[in-house]
């Protein structure tokens, strides 16, 4: 059984709080009376409590836990959902239909309640960051720089279940104030600034928006070495070439008659590997001639914050021109918030998508205008942010109309001293299910193109010699090597970029992986 006790400790105490605005000039002076009601928790133990005391631990429910992408929908279709959400932020909620207006209200001011986690087993689906929202009990549980408690997430394995753990860091009497820090472990005072901007106003507007170049520490991958030199080297014409693959497609679907595969790893002369490989130097010095789907440090052009950091270093420390502004949340979160406030300020669109750093698929990846959100995704993975594009090009389907589209094009480096780089002219193609529109932003249909992992939705294919003739028709303005031209030319100066030498890298236990992007 289960003893809930917290009601014997504690209490929610009601606070007025009035704020006193003047109006007019001296002679017609008027005094405007706000009077705002908060919350706070205080202990009404009359013995107190006691650091020391081995019960002094309680668990705290959980009364909402959700993926960001589903909040709308669990708002809108989980009887009680949106109500109790309502009251324990203070919002006003009239009837139990879910109004439009009260939706929009919650998942406005959700992002001062909710707290994260993520699951450290499973698919990469499953190890999405989960957000939850306390019970009215925890929500009401404010901030302090010098906090009394401490609270935590845990999941309890045999109920497969989430509560928060709350315990006190000091020895507390009857009616002092139960508080916690909502920017545990951050030491940094501007940082910390950032981070409690979504309860604690603060002037930031004026603070600069110049990112700083990232050292080259900062793109070394953990135990990788740089080949030695290799000797250009001719394949024989007639030579069938031995494949060793790890990946179902490639086993499946290569059937050219110059190659063919092998299972023995040590006679392949290519090595087409879904795992990271590593140690460069030892493959160049005892199978030179091995060609391998992987080259040195790739990761700083494959994961998203190193490749905003190199798009900058290509330019000299400016944004490169073919990429949205770039902000890494980790590194850059004062200048995101400056640069944000001056939009904001300068009238200018202020949609942004925040991205995971090493995943695809558009897997935890977010369109929002709203600040708070954006800055409390900085807890759930680290992530960049970028400038969503307001006006793309957009691709006329008849039976939907103006949606989005991306394109996929194979790029292989065959070299780098001199640079060798081959573009396949064969792309693929992936499209929206919906009109594009600066709206509904957590509508997957609408704003992403990936369809092809989604359950249940339409995946629209069109081949690459098909497309080329439509797009020329809806834009003739642009032909098209004219635009594939401008999408290849980044590669070069991007390749191109001043060098980083890999050492080896500490890194935390989120880690990077490698995925294609």
């Amino acid at each position: 059984f289960h003893v809930f006790d917290a009601g014997e400790v504690f209490g929610i105490l009601q606070v007025q709080v009035q704020e006193e605005e003047e109006e007019g000039d001296e002679e017609k002076k008027t005094v405007n009376i706000n009077v705002e009601m908060s919350s706070k928790v205080v202990v009404t133990r009359e013995s107190g409590l006691q650091k020391s005391d081995p019960t002094s631990v309680f668990l705290v429910d959980h009364a909402w836990t959700f993926r960001a992408e589903n909040a709308r929908q669990q708002l809108e279709q989980v009887p009680g959902l949106l109500g109790r959400m309502s009251s324990l932020m203070g919002l006003p909620f009239h009837g139990e239909a879910p109004e439009p207006s009260a939706v929009e209200r919650v998942l406005e001011d959700m992002w001062r309640y909710t707290q994260t986690y993520h699951l450290s087993q499973g698919s990469a689906e499953e190890k999405v960051p989960l957000w939850y929202i306390m019970d009215e009990f925890g929500s009401q549980v404010q901030h302090s720089d010098q906090p009394t408690c401490c609270m935590a997430p845990l999941f309890y394995t045999p109920q497969q279940m989430a509560y928060s753990v709350l315990w006190p860091l000091q020895d507390l009497e009857n009616g002092d104030e139960v508080t916690r820090d909502f920017a545990y472990g951050e030491s940094d005072p501007l940082l910390r600034q950032c981070r409690l901007l979504p309860w604690r106003p603060a002037d930031l507007l004026a603070f600069g928006v110049a990112v700083s170049e990232v050292p080259d520490l900062y793109f070394e991958e953990n135990r990788e070495t740089l080949p030695q030199q290799i000797e250009p080297h001719t394949v024989p014409d007639g030579k069938v070439l031995k494949v060793y693959t790890e990946i179902k497609q490639v086993r499946e679907n290569l059937k050219h008659p110059r190659f063919e595969l092998t299972e023995d790893e040590g006679e392949a002369d290519i090595l087409w590997l879904f795992s990271h490989f590593r140690d460069y130097r030892k493959l160049s010095e005892e199978r030179p001639f091995v060609l391998i789907n992987q080259f040195p440090c790739e990761t700083a052009v494959t994961t998203k914050d190193c490749l905003a950091a190199i798009a900058r270093r290509a330019r000299g420390g400016q944004g490169a021109p073919w990429i949205p502004k770039t902000f890494n949340l980790q590194l850059e979160l004062p200048q995101f918030i400056a640069h944000f406030l001056q939009n904001a300020e300068r009238g200018e669109d202020n949609h942004w998508i925040c991205k995971p750093w090493n995943l695809a698929r558009g897997l935890d990846t977010h369109i929002t205008n709203n600040l708070n959100c954006i800055i409390r995704q900085r807890e759930s993975s680290p992530k960049v942010v970028c400038k969503y594009l307001e006006d793309p090009v957009l691709f006329a389907r008849e039976e939907v109309g103006m949606v989005k589209f991306d394109i996929r094009y194979m790029v292989l480096l065959r070299s780098v001293r001199p640079l060798r780089l081959f573009v396949y002219d064969v792309f693929w193609l992936r499209f929206a299910n919906r009109p594009f529109s600066l709206e509904h932003f957590d509508d997957y249909q609408k704003h992403f193109t990936v369809m092809n992992y989604a359950e249940g939705v339409q995946l629209k294919q069109v081949h690459y010699d098909e497309f080329i003739p439509q797009f020329e028709k809806q834009y003739p303005q642009f032909p098209w090597k004219q635009v594939e031209y401008g999408i290849t030319m980044p590669l070069r100066p991007m390749l191109k970029a001043p060098p980083i030498t890999p050492i080896g890298r500490r890194w935390d236990n989120r880690g990077r992986g490698r995925a294609p992007q």
